[in-house]
């Protein structure tokens, strides 16, 4: 049985959200006495062993915002746990490391939305009031956050992990990784720990799209995903002039807005058979007379009622009416209907876009309620307006030497072939895991993307998957009246433009998005997967998976029907977000902050701290309100003794502050 020992000093007693601090609601007594030294050298590893016979506490994959918070989080409770972080970068930030930076990368997210609750950006010197974060700017946060927190001695960079396994003969996980050396010379190692945290999220694994005849493009054909090392290769050459970007999805914005902005002639194509551009909205919209801040708009509860959500309501008895009445009620469906018809609306007049011209062949064919940010300096319309950048919804048909083949006509006034000096594919990432779990006869049990179910799980899901959609029909029956592909064409032959080795994988099915369901239902709390979803403000989000994560690994949190869950909230994910990715894991954005309560209630915390109904429905409730409400700062530490405690301020049931 795979199965890492319990540690029973986390005491629960105080609320979270709203949402307040969520990584400093917990009071953590860290009794010294008790507690195993860790073995000598715990914080780094041996290179020149295949095997490494030290058992590791706990092992953290992914050195980006989740893994350090993650080890942050589980250090305060147990400051001597031997815990190691591995990053096959050179730096920390995951997708903000150094190696990944490019000049024009920014954050969907205003300052100081991307702080984490105990480390303010302020404190450090980093960010500007009312600017988007730069990517350069986040890479120095989190290294500073990392300092901080004394995590660097504890990452060991260059490593990647590529194989897991259960550990045959005790509790815990082997985990086979590869260390680059000098000379980009590898290692391989086996590394074992008792409890293991999966904390790459959902960007790992390119998904390069399969184009016939790229064999023969003879120009640099790459994933947008790699433009931060070979930046100044491609972008900064001389010899290219004109660069072609594939993909409709923010990073495709964000590649166009590269290339256009360094000088390069940019053909953006969007292909015809997909899903269409992405909504990418301002950060402000203008609601009546009021400039509503989207990131916090979709964090005040009055907002998340819009939504059709199926997950339990945290907000009490004096507000759960309300999401009925919305969607149940003549007079409610209306009043529903109208706020997202102006919302379809405003988002228009936001994104400034025009019928008739020449910016409708970017113009999101769907509604924003199945949606990043515009978070440019410059305007980018004016970049397709001026014809620096031309639009093409077309599909490839092949490529040939310097040449992309379109697959047909219809597209008036445009050519059947461009020729470019460069293909930059935009075109999202893999559902596939970035590290190979072994056995496969273990897929089920781990709820991982996999093509490895037997029939009889296959079935299983599927009676799972009905009883999920039964319910959803019986409360939200719109959500199955999935929309329409959002095309004008057939989607080619397979044969023009797909793999035909591609795989199709099954989606994230963990519990609460985290924690594997089998593995769950058998007692066994020693694996967790952190930020497998996509959401708008993120490090609330982050700060709450570690906090259940840690109360998970010990066995403090409350856990129901695991499987019948984990179907009804990857099924409604699915039909919620139809055209983002709510197919392959949580894709939530008016829906983040039930989901937060979801994680609370688990915890056995207080959602509701507001003090009153309205300052409940209309605050936004993020860690800065809280600050300025009581005037204190939290996560402040001080000896008592010999017992350490982690200062915090945190709200009984009856609301009293202590």
């Amino acid at each position: 049985m795979i199965l890492g020992y319990a540690f029973s000093h986390i005491q629960p007693i105080g609320a979270v959200t709203g949402l307040a601090s969520p990584a400093v609601s917990f009071v953590l007594r860290l009794a010294d006495e008790n507690v195993p030294e860790p073995p000598k050298n715990s914080t780094w590893l041996p290179t020149n062993n295949r095997s490494v016979n030290i058992m590791i506490d706990i092992l953290i994959i992914g050195a980006g915002p989740s893994g350090l918070c993650a080890a942050k989080t589980f250090l305060q409770h147990n400051p001597n746990s031997n815990i190691v972080i591995l990053d096959s970068h050179s730096t920390v930030g995951g997708v903000w490391s150094k190696e990944r930076l490019y000049p024009t990368l920014r954050t969907n997210n205003l300052y100081p939305t991307m702080d984490f609750s105990d480390f303010p950006m302020k404190d450090v010197g980093i960010g500007r009031p009312g600017h988007h974060i730069t990517g350069e700017e986040m890479h120095d946060y989190l290294t500073a956050y990392a300092q901080h927190f004394d995590l660097m001695k504890r990452i060991r960079f260059n490593t990647r992990a590529i194989r897991v396994q259960a550990h045959t003969s005790d509790d815990g996980w082997k985990v086979e990784v590869q260390e680059l050396g000098d000379s980009n010379t590898t290692t391989t190692l086996e590394l074992e720990t008792k409890k293991l945290v999966m904390a790459t999220g959902i960007l790992g694994v390119p998904n390069m799209p399969f184009l016939k005849g790229s064999e023969t493009f003879d120009a640099p054909l790459l994933h947008s995903s790699t433009l931060g090392p070979v930046y100044q290769d491609v972008l900064q050459n001389p010899n290219i002039n004109r660069v072609a970007v594939l993909g409709g999805s923010k990073s495709a914005y964000d590649t166009v807005y590269l290339a256009a902005t360094t000088g390069h002639k940019v053909d953006w194509i969007i292909r015809k058979s997909g899903r269409g551009p992405s909504w990418v909205f301002p950060s402000h919209t203008q609601i009546g007379p009021f400039k509503a801040w989207r990131e916090k708009l979709v964090t005040r509860r009055i907002s998340t009622f819009m939504s059709p959500c199926i997950l339990p309501d945290h907000s009490g008895r004096q507000l759960s009416w309300i999401r009925d009445f919305l969607h149940t009620n003549k007079v409610g469906k209306a009043v529903t209907n109208s706020f997202w018809k102006a919302m379809h609306a405003d988002t228009i007049k936001d994104c400034r876009y025009r019928e008739g011209k020449e910016d409708e062949r970017f113009k999101p064919e769907h509604s924003p309620f199945c949606s990043g940010t515009l978070n440019y300096e410059q305007d980018f319309k004016t970049l397709v307006t001026s014809g620096q950048v031309t639009v093409h919804r077309k599909d490839i048909s092949h490529l040939s030497p310097h040449t992309i083949h379109f697959a047909d006509d219809a597209d008036a006034g445009r050519a059947r072939a461009l020729i470019v000096d460069a293909l930059i594919c935009a075109t999202g990432y893999s559902a596939k895991p970035p590290v190979d779990f072994f056995p496969p006869e273990l897929h089920f049990a781990l709820g991982i993307p996999t093509d490895s179910l037997s029939d009889e799980e296959k079935a299983a899901w599927a009676k799972y998957n009905k009883k999920a959609d039964e319910s959803i029909a019986k409360r939200f029956p719109q959500l199955l009246l999935s929309p329409p592909t959002p095309t004008s064409g057939l989607p080619n032959p397979p044969e023009s433009n797909t793999n035909p080795s591609s795989t199709t994988y099954t989606p994230w099915r963990l519990h609460r998005g985290i924690a594997p369901p089998g593995l769950t239902v058998s007692g066994t709390h020693s694996l967790v997967f952190l930020s497998m979803h996509s959401n708008i403000t993120n490090i609330p989000r982050i700060e709450l998976q570690c906090l259940w994560s840690l109360a998970y690994f010990h066995d403090k949190v409350s856990l129901p029907l695991i499987f019948r869950d984990t179907a009804l909230f990857q099924r409604w994910c699915q039909h919620r977000s139809p055209l983002g990715h709510g197919g392959q894991y949580p894709d939530l954005n008016f829906d983040q902050l039930p989901y937060w309560d979801w994680l609370v209630g688990d915890m056995g915390l207080e959602v509701r701290r507001k003090g009153s109904v309205w300052r409940e429905l209309v605050s936004s409730g993020l860690v800065g309100e809280w600050i300025d409400k009581y005037g204190m700062k939290e996560g402040e530490q001080q000896e008592e003794g010999e017992t350490k405690t982690v200062k915090v301020v945190v709200v009984k049931r009856d609301g009293e502050v202590v």
